[in-house]
């Protein structure tokens, strides 16, 4: 018994000696600037409050100094101090700890902006990351990395902004706070690979728009994530440009970096050409047009020409030939890959003439004007090769690589294919696509942003069981299939705030009508005559017979507008229309 007090006294001993040594080694006090200080810092706490006095130290300057007004999380690096507290949040003016327990472990559109602790599937914790959005988890970064945060209507640390829609975020190893926006330039960026412009006065007033403009474009990286248009190839590009330069080939806003060539002015003036197969760093000189140069791009200076190597030949033979990247329009250049095989490559110049690079992800209508020769050429996302298919092999809705029209869309049904412009829903297609439109423009979703099931996913297409060729459309968390007889579904309480829907209507507690049939899903508009769904198979029954059956009549009149069962075309006090909203 004495032996086993002694050994529970040796305990308490060690125990005590560890605070003690833990507490002689916290050595830095901020607001004295002493001891060996390091990183972020809250002192002065409040007992109550848990609020304190944010403080920041470099080991550069061995000076600590108080931080005031600056919204966002800060990650304690000191290995003494984090035991106490690992992180800071800072807002509205004020600081306090926050600790990993106190954290989510998801990331939705409820906890957009925050700090979240992900578990993965098999419960194992993942570590603390920022919520981008529920694709985009971010982790403390050892470069300068830039994000783009959406408002999205939520309460953060960074809603207090003075951005109206955007928030440029900025992330380091030790902090995620909001980017100084003071010395950017107004011009087209490349963020996290989409297109916006960004206009600053210098003046305070910072504003940013998405773009859904199209091309192929060059950027120059400033930080990861966030890159500068090349737009002005006249004057010239230093080899600390180019070293920082890539391609991107943008659709409708989004983009993805490629190869290609890139034609500017030396210091020298005179023309030099980049080979793009990554950052603009290597010259591309004079090439033989043969099977090892398909796809090199230079310039010819005898005859003052940018000149691009093809393969023009077919499934028998090789044409090897140069084709002039012409400037005022865009290129296209088709190339054989390889001989006996319908594998292609396509080329893509920028309007200016100035660059050239391979397409991924693309969909053109060869032949238009003759329907018996139409053909349907496709790119492929994820390889460098494209097909040139019958238009009988293909079924559903692409996106139209060749229109300057973001809302443009290839639809191919019963052997024949044809451009139309579409908005607000979801179409799909037989190699596995779904895009989702409104009314600004459509996009093709990657993989990684379709669920498989409808318990999370609400309003959405999905893949079912991740099968790529099963779609279904989630009624809330009701499966819909896709079926080719025609039929309609109502979308009730809308509040797009939070809605995955695409539709243009802002808030309230709103209905709209939607058509679903073998390939699409999208918002229904009438006339005044408005359309009679039987409320049993939800097909379209005629006006006349609409009320002696069991049906309801809808009044779509514009897609910002909720549907009514009664037309109103009188003038409220406001000068608008009064709806009157009913119950399905």
């Amino acid at each position: 018994m004495l032996h086993r007090s002694k050994s529970i006294l040796f305990f308490l001993i060690i125990v005590i000696q560890l605070i003690l040594l833990i507490e002689a080694t916290e050595t830095c006090n901020p607001k004295e600037n002493t001891g060996d200080c390091s990183g972020y810092y809250l002192y002065d706490i409040d007992n109550i409050s848990g609020e304190g006095t944010l403080y920041e130290c470099r080991n550069n300057t061995k000076l600590c100094d108080v931080i005031e007004n600056a919204p966002g999380y800060y990650k304690v690096t000191d290995l003494n101090y984090k035991i106490k507290i690992p992180y800071i949040q800072c807002g509205e003016g004020k600081c306090k700890k926050l600790a990993i327990k106190d954290m989510k472990n998801s990331c939705n559109k409820e906890n957009t902006g925050e700090l979240v602790n992900i578990q993965t599937n098999n419960g194992i914790m993942d570590g603390v990351h920022f919520c981008i959005n529920h694709l985009n988890l971010i982790k403390f970064s050892n470069n300068t990395s830039v994000y783009l945060l959406g408002s999205n209507g939520n309460n953060n640390l960074f809603s207090n902004s003075n951005h109206d829609q955007y928030v440029l975020v900025s992330i380091t190893y030790d902090s995620i706070t909001p980017m100084n926006t003071t010395n950017i330039e107004s011009n087209t960026y490349l963020i996290n690979n989409s297109l916006y412009s960004i206009e600053n006065d210098k003046h305070g007033n910072f504003t940013i728009n998405k773009l859904t403009s199209s091309g192929l474009e060059a950027f120059e990286y400033v930080y990861a994530g966030f890159a500068k248009l090349i737009n002005d190839f006249s004057k010239k590009l230093s080899k600390e440009v180019l070293s920082k330069t890539l391609l991107y080939l943008c659709q409708n806003g989004k983009c993805v970096s490629t190869s290609g060539t890139l034609k500017y002015k030396s210091s020298s003036s005179k023309v030099e050409v980049a080979n793009c197969s990554g950052y603009c760093i290597s010259k591309q000189g004079p090439v033989k047009c043969n099977i090892m140069n398909t796809g090199k791009a230079f310039y010819n200076s005898s005859k003052s020409k940018f000149q691009i190597c093809v393969n023009s030949g077919n499934s028998t033979k090789d044409i090897f030939e140069f084709k002039e990247i012409r400037s005022n329009s865009t290129n296209h250049f088709i190339t054989l890959k390889t001989i006996g095989t319908d594998y292609y490559e396509l080329f893509v110049s920028d309007k200016g003439g100035n660059m050239v690079g391979l397409s991924t992800g693309s969909n053109y209508l060869m032949n238009k004007e003759d329907e018996r020769n139409m053909k349907f050429l496709t790119c492929y996302q994820n390889s460098n090769h494209c097909e040139i298919k019958s238009t009988t092999l293909v079924s559903g809705y692409f996106i139209n690589s060749e229109s300057d029209s973001p809302n443009s869309l290839i639809y191919c049904d019963d052997y024949d294919c044809k451009t139309i412009t579409e908005s607000n829903g979801y179409y799909i297609n037989s190699d596995g696509g779904i895009i989702r439109c409104n009314s600004f423009a459509c996009e093709l979703l990657e993989r990684k942003e379709v669920g498989s099931s409808c318990t999370n996913h609400p309003n959405e297409v999905i893949y079912y069981n991740n099968n790529y060729n099963s779609f279904q459309y989630c009624n809330d968390t009701s499966e819909v299939d896709f079926s080719d007889k025609e039929f309609y579904i109502t979308l009730n309480n809308i509040n797009s705030s939070n809605l995955d829907f695409p539709t243009n209507i802002v808030s309230g507690n709103d209905t709209i009508l939607l058509k679903v049939n073998q390939y699409s899903i999208k918002q229904v508009v009438t006339d005044n005559d408005g359309i009679c769904i039987n409320n049993k198979d939800h097909k379209i029954v005629t006006n006349t017979s609409c009320k002696k059956s069991k049906s309801t009549k809808f009044y779509c009149l514009s897609a910002n507008e909720t549907c009514t069962n009664k037309l109103n075309l009188n003038a409220n006090a406001n000068g608008g229309k009064l709806l009157i909203i009913f119950n399905f």
